[in-house]
């Protein structure tokens, strides 16, 4: 069965047009260079004498790759995306957690009612892709990518932090999940770092009242990693020194992250300049620099800045909101 461009309905074999919206159906192919004979829309090669018509392109410009290859099979697609699942959660726990514990996720992943769940959602999402596939062929792949990794994302938070917490090491809070869709401009930056970083289940030292704050200590984060802007929102201090001068620690605000290790220079990045967030076994990696504070703040920073990257700075109005709440 074809879909609908239109409506996605089933469209019986031959049909000229839909027989749930009426649109036309029969103008949805293309012509082969090779044989002139007629082909559907998203073939890859001709129906008839087997031309590749991504061949027809010039030799400048590539092809693109996609990120999850699937054949687009309507009655194999749903297990192919089951597929790709195990692929990302693989990836998932070798980034943020032990991979020597994968085949544990994946035993918890069957003997618990998550799998219910991603049954429904996989198949939602392998309907989605059969729908872009079907209406752009293979110029609809980098869409179908994004739409499946922001689904895999979202479905691989909610399976860890609700159903793995005793196998991740690292108390995440539950609060993530809910920024699934954040978008910067739409999503109040201060409310999310909060629930990110849950400062309440930390033990390092954060000042967020910088006019109750000691003078000095402040005047240390300033001179030493703090070089905000006049106009910079800044949310929080976290002090890391030894000896609590804070000479070393870093901060948040609506433009990025500051921050200063032991024994290295003061560095900043920006949101909208942040290329590359990595997490190493005991650190993680900001555009290639080096930053840790503890396993369970490293952990979390990193998911945060995971979805800060690109993000501009906050308009006025969302800074009086975040001075209000923060």
């Amino acid at each position: 069965m074809h879909l609908c461009p239109n409506c996605a309905a089933d469209i019986i074999p031959g049909s000229k047009f839909c027989n749930r919206c009426g649109d036309k159906i029969v103008e949805r192919t293309k012509a082969c260079p090779a044989c002139q004979e007629e082909s559907p829309l998203a073939s890859v090669f001709c129906h008839h004498c087997g031309f590749h018509f991504e061949g027809k392109k010039r030799g400048s410009e590539r092809r693109y790759e996609p990120v999850y290859y699937l054949d687009f099979d309507p009655d194999t697609l749903t297990e192919q995306v089951k597929a790709l699942f195990f692929r990302s959660l693989r990836r998932r726990v070798e980034e943020e957690h032990n991979p020597d514990k994968y085949s544990d996720y994946v035993e918890r992943f069957y003997q618990s009612r998550f799998r219910e769940i991603y049954e429904l959602r996989a198949e939602q999402i392998a309907e989605d892709a059969l729908i872009q596939w079907e209406r752009f062929g293979s110029e609809g792949l980098p869409e179908i990518d994004q739409r499946i990794d922001r689904s895999f994302e979202g479905l691989l938070d909610f399976f860890i932090i609700q159903y793995c917490p005793d196998l991740n090491g690292v108390l995440l809070p539950p609060a993530i999940l809910k920024y699934e869709k954040s978008q910067s401009g739409k999503t109040d930056m201060a409310v999310m770092i909060r629930d990110f970083l849950d400062f309440d289940h930390e033990q390092e030292v954060f000042y967020f009242d910088f006019i109750t704050m000691r003078q000095d200590l402040l005047s240390n984060a300033c001179k030493s990693f703090l070089f905000a802007e006049r106009m910079e929102k800044v949310y929080f201090i976290c002090d890391l020194s030894l000896k609590g001068t804070c000479k070393e620690g870093f901060a948040l605000t609506d433009k990025g992250i500051y921050w200063r290790a032991p024994f290295d220079k003061a560095r900043k990045c920006y949101y909208q300049e942040l290329k590359e967030v990595k997490r190493q076994k005991d650190w993680i990696t900001i555009n290639g620099h080096f930053f840790t504070a503890n396993p369970s703040l490293n952990l979390k920073l990193f998911k945060l800045l995971k979805k800060l990257k690109g993000w501009k700075p906050i308009s006025t109005r969302q800074k009086e909101a975040a001075d209000a709440e923060f």
